[in-house]
């Protein structure tokens, strides 16, 4: 039964799997750009191999009617399945996980351990590897996306019994599920960090994280003007008085030097400085704060997310079987 089911699949699995070690070799071979590319297009793995993949397994024999054989010899359907499930969708996945590994890999080598975010003023000179791209195209999450996708995408085919619709499905369902953990789950998987910055400091600061495995920036959930008790506050701006400095006041005077201008503007800016806290302080802001995940926690999220989507995969197995058995030889 292995020998047939790898006779039948062995083209699209042998294509697959060429695809996955071509972007392993150019990560590990390219420069920054090329694992830039790598990393983008792996993310999509899960979404296109569900399609094109999953989808197929089933839906080709459905519709040319060669089920039929399978189904109707001493083999049950539940070992029909399952043999296409550890024949193809299995080796995939480990190829996919082997693949997140790899450039895991290659941004620790690259990356020297060292990275900064800067929050309050907008800047984001790097990204953190706990969100998108770099957490779904890492190790375990990439795998267990990658099986997820598949099984979706078998699950599919077995109950639209259209490839196209079972495909354009897939890819939706692939996508719905790596937002929902992006943006609903994953900021839940732990507490979060808290760093506050005093109103006569610079609201723009810095966090450094320096790990030798897992380098990355910290995972900034949100941030803003806080009161004593850590609640958000909603400044209004248009309610503070300002000191009237005139709409010529950061403009070049005449016969004025380089160090003066500068000397200028730092006390002008102070005073702009200290007209905010008043402004800040009238309305009960006490501190800004930053609230994020630590980039150290990388792997215990990676457990965590592979473990959940692994639990959804089989959800969806036990979903794609009951199908199965509706399927008419």
């Amino acid at each position: 039964m292995i020998w047939v089911t790898w006779r039948h699949h062995r083209t699209s699995l042998t294509i697959s799997l060429g695809i996955i070690a071509a972007l392993a070799v150019t990560a590990l071979i390219g420069g920054v750009v090329s694992e830039i590319m790598t990393t983008v297009i792996a993310t999509l793995l899960p979404v296109l191999l569900g399609a094109l993949v999953g989808v197929t397994v089933f839906s080709r024999d459905i519709e040319q009617g060669t089920h039929v054989l399978g189904l109707t010899q001493s083999v049950s359907r539940a070992r029909w399945f399952w043999m296409r499930v550890l024949v193809v969708f299995v080796p995939l996945s480990v190829a996919a996980a082997l693949l997140g590994f790899v450039l895991e890999w290659t941004r620790a080598a690259d990356g020297g351990g060292s990275y900064v975010f800067v929050s309050g003023s907008g800047q984001l000179p790097d990204i953190s590897n706990l969100t998108y791209p770099f957490f779904q195209s890492s190790g375990l999450a990439l795998g267990a996306y990658t099986f997820m996708a598949l099984v979706l995408g078998a699950a599919l085919a077995l109950m639209v019994r259209s490839s196209i619709g079972a495909m354009a499905l897939t890819m939706v369902g692939v996508v719905v599920v790596l937002a929902v953990f992006q943006f609903v789950a994953r900021p839940h998987y732990a507490p979060l960090s808290i760093e506050a910055s005093p109103l006569d400091r610079s609201s723009s600061y810095a966090l450094y994280t320096s790990d030798d495995v897992v380098p990355g920036i910290d995972w900034e959930i949100e941030s803003g003007n806080a009161d004593i008790r850590g609640n958000f506050v909603d400044v209004r701006y248009d309610e503070c008085s300002w000191t009237n400095l005139g709409s010529d006041a950061y403009e070049w005077k005449p016969d004025e030097t380089d160090a003066q201008y500068d000397e200028r503007i730092e006390v002008l800016q102070e005073q702009e400085g200290r007209d905010m806290e008043v402004c800040l302080r009238e309305q009960g802001v006490d501190h800004f704060e930053t609230r994020y995940h630590s980039a150290d926690q990388f792997h215990r999220f990676q457990l965590m997310e592979a473990a959940l989507v692994l639990v959804l995969s089989g959800l969806i197995l036990l979903r794609a079987l009951s199908a199965l058995r509706r399927v008419k030889p």
